[in-house]
């Protein structure tokens, strides 16, 4: 602890940091005009010291964990931001600049105390249209510049700029409703804002050198934790592979390789094996794949508990992955879909590690962004709709999979059925419940993915998605079974067309979209299974008694 700080007051600036970030996304979900954002919760908020090291993040989306860092780095390399002004702004979304994809645009402002700079607040909002080739993801896409307006590094007056100004303008012409998108992005100043103002209050209370000790001490503290974490697991190197269904335009499934080398209190990833970068959406640019590698490693060492911040990455001495793999394209590769193989990050680590630390692993969920898209051009202008439908978790040694959830790294909400009808009266929810049938038998089961059939009420409109786990299931762990495939399906005068888990579909007034989604995969032997939880889940409804018969032995 630092001589600047008693324990007591470290507590409560290190909560009060923490709860800057938080504050930030509760802002940027309640000013946001899109479903995506205002219902799905689909951003993330963070709040960095002034040489760009994150102090603090919201626990919002786990992909997005040190994107904020990385794209900072790629600004402050390009521009002396020493020299930065209070009515500046920096945005991109730029993949092959730190971005992610390009729906993700992400904002810095900078914090100023008494005239000089001393934080930067940011903010990342998942916007519901960019332009390109589709209203939603753009299957087709093969490279960058179909899937939409890519914003370079761009360092801008908020005054001159935003308004009538240039940069406004020129996203406000590229994209089909307008006044969506940029209402999201004022929703990222409103949350930028919050933090700044939170922050400033906080120097007030207790004093700048107090404060920024104090944000010195958590990522300290963060690194302590996660250091003591990993000298807990045996040194070694622990090995796992895994796989995403395809690209979308030929059937041959992309290997995850990862190679975890654990010495001492500190650990390297290695992705040498990856598939080599490919046709269509499903690339992952390099920051995605590292900030899934790193949410993987912050449940493995804590559980979620370590602080979110610069401090929790400092014991990964290097990640690794080799350039010209689909994990780390060259430009323009596109990369809309880019969750789907983080997914796969995500699941390899996990699988790797699992021999050793067996009691904070998870088996395979559905463990895809179940991306959902549609537009629809009515005499009122474009509507463009854009969710994530959850499906089943992996088993774990302590819990059964949680029921129609989204990704691990995705974290995104459930939109109400209610919402999705009042702002896109061209289509109607019939039938939002559980997937009956889909968990993967174990001692502890995998989590029920979801079921979801839509009525369309109007012609042209087009289908837009990305999914995986239509042919590579959702593996168990310790002899718990699979969980089951997802499928997307139309139906139409009486005949059920098989959908592709990435496509471009036109639909008809009078059509049902069935979405089904995966469900997680058990763990432990399924004749293990409490008797009494399985008698219930058949009175529940959730189970038959023919399914506990063949898969756990119930009599």
């Amino acid at each position: 602890m630092s001589e600047k700080l008693n324990a007591a007051t470290f507590n409560i600036i290190s909560n009060g940091l923490h709860g800057i970030a938080q504050e930030m996304g509760e802002k940027l979900v309640r000013s946001a005009y899109s479903t995506i954002i205002r219902e799905a919760r689909d951003c993330s908020t963070s709040f960095l010291d002034r040489d760009g090291r994150i102090i603090a993040q919201a626990q919002f989306c786990p992909i997005h964990m040190n994107s904020f860092g990385k794209v900072f780095e790629a600004f402050a390399n390009k521009f002396d931001l020493s020299t930065i002004q209070p009515d500046e702004g920096l945005m991109t979304n730029d993949p092959y600049s730190g971005a992610q994809h390009l729906n993700d645009i992400i904002l810095f402002t900078p914090v100023f105390y008494r005239d000089k700079l001393v934080a930067f607040s940011a903010s990342l909002g998942h916007h519901i249209d960019t332009g390109g080739g589709a209203a939603g993801p753009n299957a087709g896409a093969s490279d960058v510049y179909s899937e939409g307006l890519r914003i370079p590094l761009t360092r801008f007056n908020v005054h001159r700029d935003l308004g009538d100004g240039l940069l406004e303008q020129f996203i406000r012409i590229n994209v089909r409703p307008p006044n969506e998108v940029m209402g999201d992005i004022y929703a990222q100043f409103a949350a930028n804002r919050t933090g700044e103002g939170r922050f400033i209050e906080m120097l007030e209370r207790f004093g700048e050198e107090t404060v920024l000790a104090g944000a010195s001490e958590l990522q300290d503290y963060s690194e302590r934790l996660a250091r003591e974490a990993i000298r807990a697991i045996p040194d070694g190197i622990y090995e796992a592979e895994d796989f995403v269904d395809d690209n979308g335009f030929t059937q041959d499934p992309l290997r995850v390789a990862v190679k975890i080398k654990v010495d001492g209190d500190s650990l390297e990833l290695d992705f040498t094996g990856s598939a080599a970068q490919t046709k269509g959406i499903i690339n992952s640019p390099l920051a995605a794949t590292i900030s899934a590698a790193y949410g993987a490693i912050g449940i493995l060492l804590g559980g979620g508990r370590i602080p979110v911040n610069d401090g929790l990455y400092r014991p990964i001495r290097a990640i690794h992955v080799p350039y010209g793999s689909f994990l780390n394209p060259s430009e323009p590769r596109a990369v809309r879909a880019r969750n789907n193989a983080c997914h796969r990050v995500y699941n390899v680590i996990m699988l790797a590690m699992s021999e050793v630390v067996p009691n904070q692993v998870l088996a395979s969920g559905h463990d895809t962004t179940n991306a959902i898209g549609m537009g629809h051009m009515s005499p009122d202008g474009y509507r463009v709709y854009m969710e994530v439908v959850g499906g089943g978790w992996g088993a774990s040694a302590g819990a059964d999979g949680a029921d129609v959830v989204d990704g691990y790294v995705g974290n995104c909400s459930n939109v109400p059925v209610e919402s999705l009808e009042t702002d896109y009266p061209f289509m109607r929810i019939e039938e939002y419940s559980l997937r009956r049938g889909s968990a993967g038998a174990g001692e502890r089961r995998g989590g029920l993915g979801a079921r979801r059939v839509y009525r369309i009420l109007a012609d042209d409109v087009m289908f837009n998605s990305y999914s995986d786990r239509f042919k590579v299931a959702p593996w168990g762990l310790f002899g718990g079974q699979s969980g089951d495939y997802s499928r997307f399906t139309v139906e139409r005068d009486g005949e059920f067309l098989k959908l592709p888990s990435k496509g471009n579909t036109e639909l008809l007034k009078g059509d049902r979209l069935i979405i089904e989604t995966a469900g997680g995969g058990g763990y432990g032997d399924p004749r293990k299974r409490n008797r009494a939880l399985l008698e219930r889940e058949i009175a529940q409804g959730l189970l038959t008694a023919e399914e506990g018969a063949e898969n756990y032995g119930l009599s």
